[in-house]
């Protein structure tokens, strides 16, 4: 789960997921307060999914991950089954642009995108599965990152580099 800059939505992702379910913490707290459970899990009460969501975003490829926002109201969610990072609006929960990585990406950052001021500059793709790119090193190695500039509306790719660890 990742919570935006607000600390408004948390973002739920996993790796067979065919869509990005966006909670409302408002609707949490308040189906908390009115009981609004479904159930329980090991004790634990599960509240009633259609009481605390925002919404769905719909077809945002194979695999959501992870999720960082910008400055201005986006996320943008690692697909490591389909080697992508795409960019959704937070507030329409519309896919706004997609682009590809190399390959099958984990994580990915946005400098402060963790915070409640994120930069909103760049976003970095830590790719995983990228061996085939630079023989001979191996299974697993090297990893690479890809530097994207995210200062307008489409994303574009600045620097791609191989990791090697050492």
């Amino acid at each position: 789960c990742d919570v935006d800059p607000t600390g408004q939505y948390i973002v739920g992702s996993g790796k067979l997921a065919a869509l990005i379910p966006v909670f409302d913490f408002t609707k949490i707290q308040a189906a908390i307060a009115a009981n609004d459970v479904e159930g329980d899990f090991m004790g634990i009460p599960v509240l009633k999914y259609e009481s605390v969501i925002k919404g769905e975003v719909k077809k945002p490829g194979l695999g959501p991950l992870h999720t960082e926002f910008d400055d201005k109201g986006n996320a943008y969610t690692s697909m490591f089954v389909s080697s992508e990072i795409v960019k959704w609006s937070l507030s329409t929960l519309e896919v706004l642009d997609r682009v590809p990585t190399y390959y099958s990406i984990g994580h990915l950052c946005i400098p402060g995108g963790d915070s409640k001021k994120p930069w909103g500059k760049y976003v970095i793709a830590y790719n995983k599965i990228t061996k085939d790119r630079y023989l001979p090193t191996g299974p697993e190695l090297t990893q690479s990152a890809q530097l994207f500039s995210i200062d307008g509306d489409k994303m574009e790719l600045l620097l791609d580099l191989s990791l090697i660890h050492i």
